[in-house]
């Protein structure tokens, strides 16, 4: 299976990068100043994120570009905590390039905001709720339909493992009245939706019809202290 950089190592990859130019330092001059000698394509693989970097790769690379060690210590923070489990490959024939880097991006998130104005958002759904959104337009391949199921019913489980995303939902209030199935399937919903938010990381707020404010879906992540990323 080729390698997958995850958001943690693309930034960090990024970082190392900027750190040689800054010095003034070519790969070549990176690459022949490590003991032992690296090929020089090995630091061009780890700058653009095309091989995982290990913890004692960074703390070499920190020695030569004589960076302090709070920062070589982060550094090995970022190589060890990057996560790599890409548990959506199995469905990628069915998914988009755009949705896949949306689960990579949700997938090492610490925290997650989601604004929604007509549908609950993916991580509080419901399995009759998911089932009945696929009967709204344009028939599509069963495939794809239970390729996406089982995706969005995957990514549900990081409300609940043991370092659970902390996830906030904005909803208008117009989300509660979309109904996508039958009544009982909304209530159903509604329930769950209600119950889940019981959960100490997870916040659901409604905005209601008579404070109307402008809302735009869109979803964003924090990986942790490195700032928000934006979602799809």
């Amino acid at each position: 299976m080729p390698f997958r950089a995850s958001w943690t190592q693309r930034a960090l990859a990024d970082e190392l990068m900027e750190t040689r130019t800054s010095r003034g330092l070519s790969i070549r001059d990176v690459a022949e100043s490590i003991a032992p000698k690296w090929h020089n394509s090995k630091v061009s693989r780890i700058e653009s994120a095309r091989t995982k970097v290990s913890a004692a790769d960074v703390r070499a690379l920190g020695a030569v570009y004589e960076v302090d060690d709070e920062t070589i210590a982060r550094w090995v923070e970022m190589a060890r905590d990057s996560i790599t489990d890409a548990w959506w490959e199995r469905y990628e024939r069915w998914l988009t390039p755009t949705f896949i880097e949306f689960l990579a991006y949700e997938n090492e998130a610490a925290r997650a905001w989601s604004v929604q104005h007509m549908f609950m958002p993916g991580l509080l759904q419901t399995p009759d709720y998911i089932r009945a959104l696929h009967t709204v337009g344009p028939i599509r391949d069963p495939g794809r339909n239970d390729a996406e199921y089982e995706v969005r019913i995957r990514r549900q489980r990081r409300l609940t493992e043991p370092d659970p995303l902390t996830f906030n939902a904005l909803l208008a209030e117009s989300a509660l009245h979309w109904q996508f199935g039958s009544r009982a399937i909304m209530h159903a919903q509604l329930r769950h939706v209600r119950e889940i938010s019981e959960l100490e990381n997870v916040s659901v707020r409604v905005v209601p019809f008579a404070r109307p404010v402008t809302i735009y879906p869109t979803d964003m992540f924090e990986p942790g202290s490195t700032g928000l990323i934006p979602g799809c």
